[in-house]
C-alpha cells in the first residue's frame, strides 16, 4: 500500500511540474534596479527556467525568446552572485550556442537554492552543465546538433563530473 502512495504521489508531483511549466508567464513590466526588485523576481526566474529546461527548444518560440531575455536579464544584473564565465564553458556551447543560457540557468538556480553555497564554483558548475546536459539530452537530433564533447560529458558519473569540473575551474 505504501509504494502505491508514493508512485501516486511522485506522478501527481511530476505532472504538476510539467503542467506549471507549460503554464509559465513572463512577468509584464519588470522593474530591475535595486537589489529588492531582484529578489522579488526569483521565484518567475527559477519558473523561467525550468520551463527552458523542460520545453522543446523547436517549440513556442517567441516565448522562449522572451522568457530566455527575462532570465537573461535578471542573470546579468543580480546582485546576489557572480557567474564565471571560463573558456571551457563556452567551447561546450559552441556547436549549440542555446546551451549556454541552460548552463547560466542551471547555476542560477543552484545559487538561489542554496544561498549558503552560491559562492562554490564547483557546486555551481556542476549544477550548470547537468541542466546543459539535461537540455541536450532532450533535444539532441530535434533543435540540438550532435556534440562529442558534451557526449563525453554525459558518459560521465557524478563524481567523474566533479574530478572534471574541479580540473578545468583551477
Amino acid at each position: 500500500m505504501k509504494k502505491i502512495t508514493f508512485f501516486t504521489i511522485t506522478i501527481l508531483l511530476l505532472v504538476g511540474q510539467t503542467t506549471f511549466a507549460q503554464d509559465f508567464e513572463i512577468p509584464k513590466n519588470v522593474h530591475l534596479e535595486k537589489k529588492s526588485d531582484y529578489t522579488k523576481y526569483e521565484t518567475a526566474v527559477l519558473n523561467g527556467i525550468n520551463w527552458l529546461e523542460q520545453t522543446n527548444v523547436e517549440e513556442q518560440l517567441v516565448k522562449r525568446e522572451k522568457t530566455s531575455a527575462f532570465v537573461l536579464q535578471w542573470i546579468m544584473g543580480t546582485p546576489s552572485f557572480t557567474i564565471g564565465l571560463q573558456t571551457f564553458q563556452l567551447k561546450l556551447t559552441k556547436k549549440n550556442p542555446e546551451l549556454m543560457l541552460s548552463f547560466l540557468g542551471g547555476w542560477t538556480k543552484f545559487a538561489i537554492e542554496n544561498p549558503s553555497e552560491k559562492e562554490n564554483s564547483i557546486k555551481a558548475n556542476i549544477a550548470g552543465f547537468q541542466s546543459l546536459i539535461k537540455v541536450y539530452v532532450a533535444n539532441k537530433g530535434h533543435g540540438m546538433k550532435k556534440d562529442k564533447k558534451i557526449e563525453k560529458l554525459i558518459k560521465l558519473n557524478s563524481l567523474e563530473l566533479k574530478k572534471w569540473v574541479r580540473k578545468e575551474v583551477e
